[in-house]
């Protein structure tokens, strides 16, 4: 899967943003999914249709390629579905691509959040 970084914008944080994250582990011939524990990581940056986190954490992306994220870009709490297309290693841990799995509206929330964010940062600025 190519990962195309070439979107109509990207927010990069000064200080990326908390957020936790599961696996989501599906089993063949089930309907239904499994979870894993909740693991920290860091939104580096976003746009509508992706992002980009830190983890100390190592996922193996080959065999785990759905992640569930939960994070607050301003003061609505976000939950998104998301597919693993890339990771590197760091010095003290990893970085992942993220495509999210979101609909039209999904999209309007994180930019209507981001500018929220954005607005307040600039506000504190003056």
């Amino acid at each position: 899967m190519k990962y195309n970084r070439n979107e109509y914008f990207r927010y990069t944080f000064e200080e990326p943003c908390d957020a936790t994250f599961r696996l989501i582990k599906q089993h063949e011939g089930n309907v239904g999914m499994e979870l894993s524990n909740k693991g920290a990581c860091k939104i580096i940056d976003i746009s509508p249709n992706g992002l980009k986190l830190f983890s100390e954490l190592f996922i193996s992306i080959d065999q785990l390629h759905h992640v569930e994220l939960n994070f607050m870009l301003d003061t609505n709490p976000i939950s998104m579905v998301g597919e693993f297309v890339w990771s590197h290693r760091k010095a003290w841990g990893h970085e992942y691509g993220v495509k999210l799995v979101g609909d039209s509206e999904s999209e309007q929330m994180i930019i209507g959040e981001l500018k929220k964010r954005r607005w307040k940062e600039m506000e504190l600025k003056k």
